[in-house]
């Protein structure tokens, strides 16, 4: 058996690629006993080639003396958690991805003349303004009421209807767990939850499905901020109070919980809620427990042990992502850019193989897509 030697430094990198340790990559390719030689950098070629495999890292860069250098994303890392992972080859294939479905849906609106959207970047976060102002602004251009949000029986549905609204005002919502269609390769919620492209005239938000579904909304509702402060980034929302927290995020996260749980109206609600109102008031502005307890604890209405407490029992259960294909698509696409590209295809204005490519499915979807969308 020929035996490769890969360099040690390249088998680091791949382990970064994936955000996993050295040990678990050996993992890999067999048991514990031959991690000692895999450490090494000695593998064989069915080995190199089971690895580039798993990794979706090219075979050929195993074979080089140092990383390769990638060209960095135009996406600013705002991630807070402590010492976050390097994002992996999986973010970097969803946001590349998502990159090239804006780029045809920006095509697309320059043939139809369309204008600028004049709330993406409205404010300044430079300009310190109120959290309600930004949050109200917010409520009023996507049209919510509070009757909508009462007639909303889950999170699930309250989620639906805010990634609805968003569409409906130029704001392309994607929600996918996974890289692509590929249900091999699940994305990881301690990478990232969100990310979220300012652009003028096609703003993107990008929701990791593999989050919890009440985690949805809070992420929706944050990365809603950054489309209106006009500032892009990927986000992981961790606990305000940690060490080295970006100001950003922290407004963003401030304008969040001010739109889905407005000061006024939660404070009436928690006095008149019976002890303990966690329970009454998620079932009342539609967020789970864990939000509740943390704007209560943000206004002063239970201390930081009583909220470790509520954030210790919280059950966010990660979804499965299950449930009908056809719909899925167009949730995983955006709603909106998968009728655009399906209307395009059957108006014979792109090749369907296009447009399954785009929407990463089989021709055969975009045909069945067409019927249930009704588009001839």
């Amino acid at each position: 058996m020929i035996s490769l030697h890969i360099s040690p430094k390249i088998l680091r990198w791949a382990a970064d690629q994936r955000g996993l340790s050295l040990d678990a990559l050996a993992d890999l390719l067999g048991p514990p006993s031959k991690h000692e030689d895999f450490l090494a950098g000695n593998l064989s070629i069915a080995q190199t080639e089971t690895l580039a495999k798993k990794t979706h890292i090219p075979f050929g860069y195993f074979f080089l003396d140092h990383p390769p250098e990638i060209a960095a994303r135009t996406i600013p890392d705002l991630r807070q958690t402590a010492n976050p992972e390097p994002l992996s080859i999986d973010f970097n294939e969803v946001f590349d991805d998502i990159l090239r479905k804006q780029q045809w849906y920006l095509e697309y609106l320059q043939d139809q003349n369309v204008s600028k959207l004049d709330f993406v970047g409205k404010f300044s976060f430079n300009a310190g303004l109120p959290v309600e102002e930004i949050a109200e602004d917010i409520k009023q251009i996507l049209g919510l009421t509070d009757y909508e949000r009462q007639q909303c029986q889950d999170y699930s549905k309250f989620y639906a209807l805010l990634s609805e609204k968003a569409e409906s005002i130029g704001i392309l919502v994607f929600k996918n767990g996974v890289v692509k269609s590929s249900s091999r390769r699940g994305l990881s919620v301690k990478e990232f939850r969100g990310f979220a492209i300012a652009d003028s005239y096609a703003p993107v938000i990008f929701i990791n499905g593999k989050d919890s579904k009440t985690a949805w909304i809070f992420t929706l509702a944050h990365e809603l901020a950054h489309i209106w402060l006009g500032e892009s980034g990927v986000s992981d929302l961790p606990d305000k109070r940690q060490v080295g927290y970006n100001n950003l995020e922290a407004y963003c996260n401030r304008i969040a919980a001010e739109f889905l749980t407005p000061k006024q109206q939660f404070l009436a609600a928690w006095e008149h809620a019976v002890a303990p109102q966690f329970e009454a008031l998620s079932k009342i502005f539609k967020v789970s427990k864990l939000v509740i307890a943390r704007r209560a604890l943000d206004l002063g209405k239970i201390d930081r042990a009583t909220y470790q407490t509520v954030a210790a029992s919280s059950n966010q259960q990660i979804s499965s992502g299950d449930g009908d294909a056809y719909l899925n698509v167009p949730i995983r696409n955006s709603k909106k850019l998968t009728h655009a590209i399906v209307t395009a295809a059957m108006s014979n204005g792109m090749l369907l193989r296009e447009a399954a490519s785009l929407l990463n499915v089989k021709t055969e979807t975009v045909m069945e897509l067409s019927k249930r969308l009704g588009i001839r």
